[in-house]
């Protein structure tokens, strides 16, 4: 009884309000993350990781909450997270922006202030719409994302590089990784010779023997 009657005071009822209040602002500043990206990204979000920031806006609010005052505590929680491994491989530099903008609003809002929360997504959110805008409209016609598979020979480069010295002018190996089917999967930021010649680099590379799952994503 004693407890409950300390949990009902208007002291503990205003903190749990105060606690309740920053939380659900976290919730909402993290959907705007959330749809930040979703707007900005070039390719379909994963559900997944828009999910993850907005939980994790949320879930840094109530740590420094819990933290508040207390160097112990901090030390205690940085503790007690060490132990944590993260094992999802980061495959895009700007997804790692958007998890640090996640954690700063949780922060903010969890530290309480409010307004540097809001501005700071606001703002930091309109940079980056106006950045992809940017590169949307000037960016050159003949970048894409090119992925493809190849069965595992040692010298399965030999299978698509001639195409790729007739057509490209330039290629960047972003990511490789073995399927489940064993043939590698290789991801390329490449940059066409001619604009017009998408659809014939796109045919020529399909036809190749040991290359396969082509896809071609305009930037």
């Amino acid at each position: 009884m004693d407890i409950l009657h300390e949990f009902l005071t208007p002291f503990s009822l205003a903190t749990v309000a105060s606690a309740a209040l920053k939380v659900l602002l976290a919730l909402v500043l993290g959907v705007v993350v959330a749809n930040v990206y979703r707007w900005s990204h070039t390719e379909i979000a994963e559900r997944s990781f828009t999910d993850t920031l907005i939980i994790l806006a949320m879930i840094v609010a109530v740590v420094m909450v819990v933290i508040g005052d207390s160097v112990a505590r901090a030390f205690s929680l940085v503790g007690a997270l060490s132990i944590i491994r993260f094992r999802s491989a980061v495959q895009d530099p700007r997804d790692i922006a958007f998890v640090f903008l996640s954690l700063a609003v949780g922060m903010a809002v969890g530290a309480g202030d409010p307004t540097l929360a809001i501005i700071g997504t606001f703002l930091i959110g309109g940079i980056i719409i106006g950045l992809h805008q940017w590169h949307t409209i000037f960016s050159a016609k003949t970048d894409a994302i090119l992925t493809f598979r190849v069965l595992p020979d040692p010298e399965y480069e030999q299978i698509y590089r001639p195409v790729f010295s007739k057509h490209l002018d330039a290629d960047r190996l972003i990511h490789q990784n073995t399927t489940k089917s064993q043939t590698i999967e290789l991801e390329f930021h490449v940059k066409l010779k001619e604009a017009e010649q998408w659809i014939l680099f796109f045919q020529e590379l399909t036809a190749l023997e040991g290359v396969e799952n082509v896809k071609l994503t305009r930037e």
